[in-house]
């Protein structure tokens, strides 16, 4: 069966995409970060890896702990955001931009606030409350 043009356009981004920021390109690499590149919903690594197994035959099985070990990897690269959230969870985004996100309280859920509105918030706040913000969380400008 012939592949998908898009499919293979997108696996070429990817993989070019590896390359240039030092990442060692595998099948369950490409097939998580395509994963996590195409929602919206900021997953948790468990999230991801349901997300991933569903589309994955026997063969091609990926691993939680390969999921962990490959979102650590994005990370560390810079491909991939950690949002820390309440209660120790973590979810991702593959959104690299300068961005806000907001949680829903009741459900958990993530979303991006438009680069251009998360501009103008940090503008707003005084250096003093992002220093605490930073300070607190561990997260820098």
């Amino acid at each position: 069966m012939p592949e998908h043009p898009k499919s293979k356009a997108v696996c070429e981004r990817i993989t070019q995409m590896f390359t240039e920021h030092g990442i060692r390109c595998t099948r369950q690499r490409v097939a998580l970060y395509e994963a996590l590149a195409s929602t919206e919903i900021h997953p948790t690594a468990d999230q991801l890896y349901q997300m991933v197994s569903a589309t994955q035959d026997d063969e091609q099985h990926v691993s939680l702990a390969t999921v962990y070990n490959t979102l650590e990897a994005f990370c560390e690269a810079g491909l991939v955001q950690k949002i820390a959230c309440k209660g120790g969870s973590v979810r991702y985004d593959a959104t690299t931009s300068n961005h806000l996100h907001l949680r829903d309280q009741c459900s958990g859920a993530v979303a991006d606030v438009p680069e251009d509105l998360s501009k103008m918030i940090l503008e707003q706040l005084p250096a003093e409350v992002l220093q605490a913000i930073g300070n607190q969380d561990g997260f820098q400008d």
